[in-house]
């Protein structure tokens, strides 16, 4: 393998879990705890998953709605309830943005893949501006470039987004790993275009998938890294 490509929303960077339980709790008059919410994106990837099945999720922005639905109704929210519920979580998003939440070690996980001698970028389904969030996070300069579905006009799954990174990157499809959070997109993606995909489960609940996983990225690099210097 020669590079590593990572997905940004779910994988490099996370919701803040945090304010959005408490702009859920204020309306609903009950308080939501943070820490179910990781429970809860596995059920949000599962609606999304099969909202794509059936054809029902043409766009990542329509997915975004049904993945936070999806995740709201494993909390115990109901769909009356929700109704109030999203619009308060989506004036939260507009008045600071919620991706940018970082799993602690990720920045240094980037630099030792790097030092290593991968080439590491990340392919998102985005709005053009993924790169400005993970500037913020403190990441950005730790890849060499950012492929955003919302400036080069396609989105994951379909496999052209992946091969305009492996151009630029100058790497084959079958040297790459892609690493992401969703099966429909990023794994069907991924393998797609040719790439050996690798599907963050921070519970380990994807042991019956047909795919490698990690809980994390810093684990994955740890394991990368360890495995180079052993070649």
């Amino acid at each position: 393998m020669k590079a590593v490509f990572f997905d940004a929303g779910g994988t490099l960077i996370h919701v803040d879990h945090a304010r959005v339980a408490r702009a859920a709790s204020a309306v609903l008059g009950r308080e939501l705890q943070a820490a179910d919410f990781v429970t809860a994106e596995y059920a949000g990837r599962d609606a999304v998953e099969r909202a794509m099945q059936a054809g029902a999720a043409p766009t990542d922005r329509s997915r975004w709605g049904i993945h936070f639905q999806g995740m709201m109704a494993d909390l115990g929210v109901s769909d009356e309830e929700f109704e109030r519920v999203g619009p308060a979580v989506i004036a939260e998003q507009r008045r600071t943005h919620l991706w940018t939440v970082v799993t602690p070690g990720t920045a240094d996980a980037l630099v030792s893949l790097r030092r290593a001698g991968y080439r590491v970028a990340c392919i998102s389904n985005a709005d053009g501006t993924v790169d400005q969030l993970l500037a913020a996070a403190g990441l950005l300069e730790h890849l060499e470039f950012v492929v955003d579905s919302g400036r080069v006009g396609v989105e994951k799954p379909d496999p052209r987004i992946f091969r305009l990174a492996l151009d630029q990157a100058g790497v084959r499809a079958d040297e790459s790993l892609y690493v992401g959070d969703i099966w429909s997109i990023d794994v069907v993606g991924a393998r797609s275009a040719g790439m050996e995909p690798v599907l963050l489960d921070p519970l380990g609940r994807y042991g019956h998938r047909r795919v490698r996983t990690a809980a994390d990225v810093p684990s994955l690099a740890r394991e990368l890294v360890s495995a180079r210097e052993a070649a």
